[in-house]
């Protein structure tokens, strides 16, 4: 109870700040429905996961590297509000998580890089683990693409626990969002090549819906 209440009202704020400090353009092509799914999107910056829990239509947990919960109060947070720590070393232990939140009916978001996107308007080579949770779980998968201005991101560099990590913060300005119709996806998560061909299908799905948020970011004044 305490963690539900926690996570709805960081997500209030979020919409709070949202509406002050964003331009926010969405694009429904299907509108996010309500219950367990999997909202998969690129990773432009560090913001992402906060946004998207503030439109996923219910609770949300967000795989989030483990590293940044080791920092002071806001590693508690993402604690307390239900979120997913991965390691780095391997994700095993998130992937069960996620699966047995998604048979509780809680959406799960998965960034289809496993990290932040490296460039803009491109997709590494995307994981395979939202594929997987999804032939698992049979919950639909809502793909995302995230469109952000380059010169509003804000490189932040900080040491935690004597370790390097690099923020991309984004904290005011025009921020798009094209989502897509849900996905269904069946079979067998021991077919590694069916995984991999659906994983890859579904990281150009997500470059296309980017593509599209790009494109509404630039005609926009």
């Amino acid at each position: 109870m305490f963690r539900k209440i926690l996570y709805h009202s960081g997500s209030r704020a979020v919409k709070i700040y949202s509406k002050i400090m964003f331009k926010m353009d969405i694009f429904h092509h299907f509108h996010i429905p309500r219950g367990a799914k999997i909202i998969v999107a690129n990773h432009p910056t560090t913001t992402d996961p906060f946004l998207l829990t503030s439109i996923s239509n219910g609770q949300a947990a967000v795989l989030i590297k483990d590293i940044l919960f080791d920092i002071p109060l806001f590693g508690k947070y993402l604690h307390w509000a239900g979120h997913i720590p991965v390691k780095k070393d391997g994700g095993g232990e998130a992937f069960e998580r996620a699966l047995t939140l998604l048979k509780k009916d809680i959406t799960v978001i998965v960034f289809i890089e496993g990290d932040l996107s490296q460039f803009l308007h491109k997709i590494k080579k995307p994981k395979t683990g939202a594929v997987r949770l999804a032939m698992l779980s049979g919950k639909p998968i809502i793909p995302i693409g995230i469109g952000v201005k380059m010169k509003n991101i804000h490189s932040i560099s900080s040491v935690i626990k004597g370790v390097r990590e690099l923020g991309k913060w984004y904290f005011k300005g025009p921020y798009a969002l094209t989502i897509g119709k849900p996905i269904n996806i069946k079979g067998n998560v021991m077919d590694k090549n069916k995984v991999r061909y659906l994983s890859g299908w579904l990281g150009r799905k997500i470059s296309s819906l980017e593509k599209e948020s790009s494109k509404r970011l630039n005609l926009s004044k």
